[in-house]
């Protein structure tokens, strides 16, 4: 089990909504965060985080430069000018199987308007020291292939999302790329943010990008 250090501290709000809105939190992004969350990130990359498609391709080269990655962009469907992005998007192959970058447990499973068919999972074993859980979620499915029975969600309305518990593994594949929600033409894309959550409280959004290995990354600078 990794225990992150108390991140809550480490946090800005998300920089483009309105001052009447409860935002969600995301990495501190100002000098004096930066050598902090670059440890975070080290210490998730320590992991060994798991290709979504399982292939060779990094990450990064699967990244529309346009409008795909964390952070300020044009917002593709919109056109709203520096709307910030919360996590990312990779280009992949229709009906391609998706997996999870880490083990961990399911949490939902459904469709929304915004995000079409997605996946959010909870990882346990990645916790901080002020009691937040890394969770990663996954959009813009053709279909997920992991959900609660009719029974299931009625157990889980009760317990209020603690029972039961459907542990997912690794090599378990979780959906199908392809194309739904909110998206850019009908290129499959899939989306993948990670956040750190604890009850009651506002998600802190990270960069996805940062919890894998890439040698060359495109700072935020440049997206917009």
């Amino acid at each position: 089990m990794l225990v992150l250090p108390a991140i809550r501290e480490y946090t800005e709000k998300r920089p483009d909504r309105p001052a009447f809105e409860d935002p969600v939190l995301i990495a501190g992004e100002s000098d004096v965060f930066r050598p902090f969350w670059e440890e975070v990130y080290a210490q998730l990359q320590s992991l060994t985080p798991q290709h979504p498609l399982k292939e060779d391709r990094s990450i990064l080269s699967l990244i529309p430069k346009e409008y795909g990655f964390y952070g300020f962009r044009t917002h593709p469907v919109t056109g709203e000018k520096q709307s910030f992005h919360l996590g990312i998007e990779l280009a992949v192959g229709e009906r391609r199987e998706i997996y999870p970058i880490f083990g961990g447990v399911l949490e939902y499973s459904g469709f929304g308007a915004l995000s079409g068919y997605y996946v959010l999972l909870s990882h346990p074993d990645i916790q901080t020291e002020d009691g937040y859980m890394l969770h990663t979620l996954y959009c813009h499915m053709k279909r997920p292939l992991v959900k609660f029975g009719a029974h299931q969600k009625m157990l889980r309305e009760i317990s209020l999302g603690t029972y039961p518990i459907v542990p997912i593994k690794k090599e378990q594949a979780i959906g199908l790329t392809g194309s739904s929600g909110r998206t850019v033409g009908t290129d499959p894309v899939l989306y993948l943010q990670a956040d750190f959550r604890k009850f009651e409280h506002r998600p802190i959004v990270i960069d996805a990008l940062k919890l894998f290995e890439e040698k060359t990354y495109r700072n935020n600078e440049s997206n917009t």
